[in-house]
């Protein structure tokens, strides 16, 4: 009985992904075939939108509402709200949320999804106010606004946080430097207040949030100095 070598070349060398190889092996009873699948468990990487698609300063953001899904935000190079969404085994889609003119261009974006049929998107929009949409099963999207003119830094950062399926809380720098913190409660309307003084935080810098536990929710924020700053909250 001989024996066949499989010969790798520099093509095989994946750096992610699949790919199949295959050997052909013949003698006097037949030819028989193998397919032998190289794989590679790095990452896997593509271009979900072409060059200009995106503001070079803007934000992103991105939420899995349910597990067969994904959706994702970013300020397009316009000023307009670009969206693109996943389904399993469905290649990716994209729509646009506002038009161009709508987002601030060096702004972040942020998302939350409090329960598994909608999403609700905010955004700082050219005049330093905040911007917001949400979309729910069967509904297309809609907008509103939470701030006036003039009530966010146009280079702000921006979180959110759902610690609760009835609750959402939304968090930006103002154009005076303050942290701001806006709330709502199923069946009421938004609230807001000012968590700092004023110029306690930098107007370019980021806004994290998080909800570890649902009656507690952390921020943290660039402050004017270069510091970072701490917020914590337990009911």
């Amino acid at each position: 009985m001989g024996s066949v070598r499989l010969t790798l070349d520099a093509d095989d060398l994946i750096p992610f992904g699949t790919k199949e190889k295959k050997l052909t092996i013949s003698n006097d009873e037949g030819s028989y075939e193998l397919t032998f699948r190289i794989h590679s468990e790095s990452w896997a990487h593509f271009e979900l939108s072409g060059p200009g698609s995106a503001s070079a300063n803007g934000g992103v953001a991105a939420v899995s509402r349910i597990p067969s899904s994904m959706e994702l935000w970013w300020a397009g190079s316009n000023g307009s709200v670009e969206g693109a969404y996943w389904y399993d085994g469905f290649q990716w889609q994209r729509y646009q949320i506002a038009a161009p003119g709508s987002a601030a261009t060096d702004a972040g974006i942020t998302v939350a999804s409090r329960i598994p049929n909608s999403m609700e998107l905010w955004w700082v929009g050219p005049n330093g106010s905040v911007e917001g949409a949400y979309w729910y099963e069967g509904i297309s999207w809609q907008r509103y606004q939470i701030a006036g003119p003039g009530s966010a830094a146009t280079n702000s950062g921006i979180a959110a946080v759902s610690r609760i399926p009835n609750s959402m809380e939304l968090w930006w720098v103002g154009g005076n430097g303050a942290l701001r913190d806006a709330f709502w409660y199923d069946g009421q309307q938004w609230q807001q207040f000012d968590i700092t003084q004023p110029e306690m935080a930098s107007r370019n810098g980021g806004v994290a949030a998080v909800s570890r536990i649902p009656n507690s929710m952390e921020l943290w924020w660039v402050g004017g100095n270069g510091s970072v700053g701490d917020a914590y909250w337990y009911e």
